[in-house]
């Protein structure tokens, strides 16, 4: 992650934020869902954003970053010029947008295309192994693609898993700072 471009545009997260990539079941409609959950960038949840999806979920939940999902740069700039600041593709975005790509510092703690709920603590475990071995303010906690052929329900509780082991994990790293 590099906080700098998102700082330049507005865009403030904690340490260890969480994120979903790639599509979710049922397409768009996912923001407030996602909000309740407790991601940190939350987003409409189609495979493809349009201005009008990602309008949508920016309608739905507008006190939280919205990532959008774009194809191409077409599909990026179309997204930047409805609002979109962070948005997910392998290709090129407008300047007043940060790309979120495949060179991005995840941490994979979740499975997406694995119907197996994952237990907190290893989600926990896996961020803080990866804030350890680098800048924690540099990675993003993420849901691996693939949700999109899972059922709502294990959606939301792999989801939960996520949100509530990267909070383990920032207070681990809180506690840590504190003691020295």
């Amino acid at each position: 992650m590099r906080r700098d471009e998102l700082a330049a545009l507005g865009v403030q997260l904690p340490a260890l934020p969480t994120i979903v990539l790639g599509a979710l079941p049922g397409g768009p409609g996912w923001a407030a869902r996602l909000e309740r959950l407790g991601l940190d960038v939350v987003a409409s949840g189609a495979a493809r954003d349009t201005p009008e999806t990602w309008t949508a979920a920016r309608a739905a939940v507008p006190h939280r970053p919205v990532k959008g999902v774009a194809g191409d740069e077409d599909g990026a700039a179309a997204l930047v010029e409805a609002g979109c600041r962070i948005v997910e593709t392998a290709g090129a975005v407008p300047a007043a947008a940060y790309r979120l790509g495949p060179e991005e510092g995840l941490v994979p703690a979740v499975d997406g295309a694995d119907p197996a709920v994952e237990d907190l603590n290893d989600v926990a475990a896996a961020a803080l192994r990866a804030a350890r071995a680098g800048a924690a303010s540099a990675l993003w906690v993420a849901v691996t693609p693939g949700l999109e052929r899972l059922e709502p329900h294990v959606v939301e509780a792999k989801l939960g898993a996520l949100v509530e082991g990267a909070r383990q994990a920032r207070l681990a790293l809180a506690k840590e700072q504190f003691e020295l």
